[in-house]
């Protein structure tokens, strides 16, 4: 079985990371992935290559609808592909989707991985092209409810052809003792701090700006705080204005992209994701099969809280108020569940990723 994913960028989000956990599982189980990127180089190239899948350039659909056309019929030319599996944050770009059924491919995967999207003209492309979705996907996924009735139609949602694809985890990545949450901040010299976490693309949707200064509340409470960014992107910049306006750099501390995040979320006390929407953030997930507590925004489904160890805060309400919050979560951390507790609920959930990639298979072979 050979696989065609589209929809992966070039820096290793959320979506990437789901992504790379089924392609992993998935091709011990006799599956072929290959790889269209619309950038030029794509998150994780090199292990895509390793694994033995192709990864092939294209330019930008939106842009240059018609060369992707083109280039898109050389590819399924050269090879035959049981599925195409477009993975999208919005219908704002739905070339693939249609390039792909025009091809002639029997399946085409349309997958929805968000809940709304920033920009006035991304927004109205978004609402202009979703009813016609429907007239070229074959097959509908999302990664949760909110996600789906974002992507879908309500024809779409009533006719029971959605899949709910888990963002499944390989628990023993991060799953940990005490002893290894320990030894975790006494690799990283964090041993005397309260440790607060995120990870995200610096962009709008994830709410850096607010999270600073929820950050510029917190330390008012107690003086042994720092905040590990981990991440790029856009509006990096400004995030560290800000950070020097508040005066704060001694207390955050901007890491880039990481390949240790299971090692640096072993190392965290507490987790803050106040983003603005969100289909179901993987990094959450991740974070809660670490054992850690977690403060989050009200706009995020609450699906995502498997363990029951999260606190929702609403975005209106002040950054003190989060503050509170995530002083009450502190206090919290002594009792957070053991590795055991955690495996079950993920397990029971379907959040682990050697049943979900076999769910996944049999719906690629449907």
């Amino acid at each position: 079985m050979r696989i065609l994913q589209i929809g992966m960028s070039y820096n290793p989000g959320g979506i990437e990371s789901f992504v790379m956990n089924y392609v992993r599982e998935l091709t011990k189980q006799g599956v072929q992935f290959d790889f269209i990127s619309m950038f030029p180089k794509l998150a994780y190239e090199d292990e895509i290559t390793a694994l033995g899948g192709k990864v092939y350039h294209t330019v930008d659909g939106r842009k240059r609808p018609i060369t992707f056309y083109r280039q898109m019929k050389k590819i399924l030319r050269m090879r035959h592909y049981d599925a195409v599996h477009v993975n999208m944050l919005s219908a704002a770009n739905i070339v693939p989707v249609m390039t792909a059924r025009h091809l002639g491919v029997k399946k085409v995967i349309a997958h929805s991985h968000n809940s709304s999207t920033p920009g006035v003209v991304r927004n109205l492309l978004h609402r202009i092209n979703k009813p016609f979705l429907s007239c070229f996907a074959t097959d509908y996924f999302a990664c949760s409810q909110v996600a789906a009735e974002w992507l879908f139609t309500g024809k779409v949602l009533k006719s029971g052809k959605v899949r709910l694809i888990h963002n499944a985890l390989r628990l023993e990545d991060f799953l940990c003792s005490e002893m290894q949450r320990a030894e975790a901040k006494k690799q990283f010299q964090l041993e005397d701090k309260f440790v607060i976490g995120h990870v995200g693309r610096f962009e709008e949707q994830k709410n850096h700006l607010y999270l600073i200064e929820i950050m510029k509340a917190f330390t008012e409470k107690r003086d042994d705080v720092v905040l590990l960014l981990i991440g790029t992107g856009e509006l990096e910049t400004e995030v560290r204005r800000k950070v020097q306006e508040y005066g704060l750099e001694k207390q955050v501390q901007f890491l880039g992209l990481r390949k240790d995040v299971p090692e640096l979320l072993k190392a965290m006390d507490l987790f803050l994701f106040p983003s603005l929407f969100e289909g179901l953030p993987l990094v959450l997930l991740e974070a809660q099969a670490t054992g850690i507590l977690s403060v989050v925004s009200s706009a995020v489904t609450c699906d995502v809280d498997l363990t029951k160890q999260m606190q929702f805060v609403s975005l209106k309400d002040a950054p003190e108020m989060w503050a509170e919050e995530m002083e009450k979560m502190a206090e919290k951390r002594n009792s957070r569940k053991s590795p055991e507790e955690i495996k079950q609920l993920f397990q029971e959930a379907g959040y682990e990723i050697e049943a979900a990639a076999k769910q996944l298979k049999l719906y690629y072979e449907k």
